[in-house]
Formats: structure tokens, C-alpha cells, sequence
């Protein structure tokens, strides 16, 4: 959803060229709309195989909406974007009329090529979406008192669509497994941004934290917690076959394989992010979901009965 435009002479020869493609754009979202018309998109549309930005014709009236329809845009996202480079996006609950965003895209040798500062904002009946662009050293691209302004044109269920912006789920039947955010160039072409949940959609951990610190503390007190639970599930169903030494030693061999198992996986995906400001955040959720599946896992094979009589211990749920 990066926009590349009204930058100023430090940025790099490469975003210049993206602001250009921006820049036709981006100036009359700024305008103010003259008659109100409907929020219908441009027949010109670019030949995309599948077209995710709307553009609203001159003077349209943006349509009702409220900021509780986008819970589903909550959370901390990571994926790819410029160059094939780590970008990550990551959404606060709304406060006082106002979901506060971010956004990092970074360069190839993972360092921070620029930021994006977000307010999407309840604006009367309807919704407005501002962002300010910085460099890497917090200079920023917009004069002191300038942003961008997107004007909303529709809203559907898992999805927003801001003039030659948009935001939606991956799968409007999965909403939390991914983010799908799009801008429109001058060109016709589409920059495409492609994020997964850092943290484990099923489990909705975390994502209130305010800071990648306050994210990290958090997940580390889920996972003490799902290990606790593991070892509380393991020893019943050690205790439940303590008259079959074999079996017992077995079941251990095997939850000892899995720690193995879960340190050498979870390990790799600090491995892969280690550049990244996230790779603590990727390996606990790693950690913690290979946790709970390992609890699960001993529930129903040691746990429960073959009858409809009642499990030793409750079917374990997703750490939270």
C-alpha cells in the first residue's frame, strides 16, 4: 500500500521513480471533491489479471462507514514487497476514532529503506485513510504539515478500498491468515504487497501489544504457559500407563524427539527473520503453536477413551 509520492531530494533515485509513478495520483486525492457523485469505480482500468485498487470518479462522495468493520485488519503482518524485500505492516486497535498503523519496507541487505506513518481515520459518516513517509534517518518525505489523504470508495466485508488504495483479507473466509494491500501507479500498473499474521491466526495473540518489546514479553509468557500445560498433559499420560514401564519409556522418547524437533524448526525461522526487527516475535508464535499441537497430540492419543466416557484431562485450546 506504499504511495511514493511529494518526496523530497534525499530519497533514492529508485523511489523517485515510484513517486513519479504516484505522483498523478496521489495529488487529486488531495483536492478537495467538487459535486458529490457516486463512489463508482474508473472505467479506465488497467489490463490486470485481476484488478485490487478502485479509482472514485472526480467530485464522488465517499459511502458510510465505520471503523469496527476493519477489526479484521488488526495485527502485526510481515511478507514481501519492493525488490523481493522484507515488509511489514502492523495495525493498533482503534483509539478514540483512530486505528493507528506502521509500515517498514526494507532494503535488500535488511536495513530500513523508509517508514510509513498511518491514521485511518472516522471522518463523519465515512472513513479517511492519512499516512506520512520517512526515511531511515526519520527525515521526512511530506513538508512539516503535509500528508497523504486517501478518500474511501467502498467497503465490503474484509476488504477497503481507498482511491487507488486498497486493504483486504487473503481469505474473506480466513480473515486474520493474511493482508492483501495494493496501490495503483500512474502507469495502470499495481505495486502488490503480500503479508502472513506474524502471530498464529488461530491463536489472536498479541496483537493489542504496543511495541515489538511489548509483543515479545507477551508471547514469552504464552509460551511458559502452553509448556506448562504440555508438561501437565505429558505426566498424566505417563501416570495413566506407570504400569507399563515400555510404553512410559516410549512416550518420553517421544516428547523428548519433539523438543528436539520444535528448537531445530522454530531455530530456522529465527535463522530466516534474523535481520529482521521480528525474529523473536516469528520464533515464539513458532514455539507456541508446535507447543500446543504436541499438547493436543498427547490429549487425544493418551487422554481420551475409545467410549463416550469423559477425557482425563479437557481438550487443551489454542494459548492465549
Amino acid at each position: 500500500m506504499r504511495t511514493f509520492s511529494g518526496i523530497v531530494g534525499r530519497v533514492s533515485p529508485t523511489l523517485r521513480l515510484l513517486a513519479a509513478g504516484m505522483l498523478a495520483l496521489v495529488h487529486p486525492v488531495l483536492a478537495q471533491a467538487q459535486e458529490p457523485q457516486s463512489a463508482l469505480e474508473s472505467d479506465q482500468a488497467p489490463n490486470l489479471e485481476r484488478i485490487e485498487t478502485r479509482i472514485g470518479q472526480e467530485g464522488f462522495e465517499s459511502p458510510p462507514a465505520q471503523l469496527a468493520q476493519l477489526d479484521w485488519l488488526i495485527g502485526q503482518w510481515a511478507g514481501y514487497g519492493i525488490g523481493g524485500a522484507r515488509s511489514m505492516e502492523s495495525w493498533l486497535a482503534p483509539i478514540g476514532g483512530t486505528m493507528v498503523g506502521t509500515f517498514v519496507q526494507e532494503t535488500a541487505e535488511g536495513s530500513i529503506m523508509f517508514t510509513e506513518h498511518m491514521y485511518l481515520m472516522q471522518e463523519g459518516e465515512t472513513l479517511v485513510l492519512r499516512l506520512k513517509h520517512f526515511n531511515a534517518d526519520l527525515t521526512g518525505w511530506e513538508e512539516k504539515d503535509d500528508m497523504l489523504t486517501f478518500r474511501l470508495v467502498a467497503i465490503e466485508d474484509c476488504a477497503v478500498y481507498f482511491n487507488a488504495l486498497t486493504l483486504r483479507c487473503a481469505d474473506s473466509e480466513n480473515p486474520g491468515a493474511g493482508l492483501v494491500a495494493a496501490v495503483r501507479m500512474q502507469s495502470g500498473d499495481e505495486l502488490l504487497f503480500q503479508f502472513s499474521s506474524i502471530i498464529s491466526p488461530q491463536a489472536g495473540l498479541c496483537v493489542e501489544e504496543m511495541t515489538t518489546l511489548d509483543m515479545n514479553f507477551c508471547a514469552a509468557n504464552i509460551l511458559t504457559q502452553a509448556e506448562a500445560r504440555r508438561t501437565q498433559y505429558l505426566a498424566s499420560a505417563i501416570d495413566r500407563n506407570d504400569t507399563l514401564p515400555d510404553l512410559v519409556a516410549q512416550i518420553t522418547a517421544s516428547d523428548e524427539a519433539f523438543i528436539a524437533y520444535r528448537d531445530a524448526e522454530c531455530g530456522a525461522v529465527w535463522e530466516s527473520w534474523k535481520d529482521g526487527t521480528i525474529r523473536t516475535i516469528m520464533a515464539l508464535s513458532c514455539r507456541i503453536e508446535m507447543t500446543d499441537q504436541r499438547t493436543h497430540q498427547i490429549w487425544q492419543t493418551w487422554l481420551t477413551h475409545q467410549d463416550s466416557a469423559p477425557p482425563i484431562l479437557p481438550e487443551p485450546k489454542p494459548s492465549r
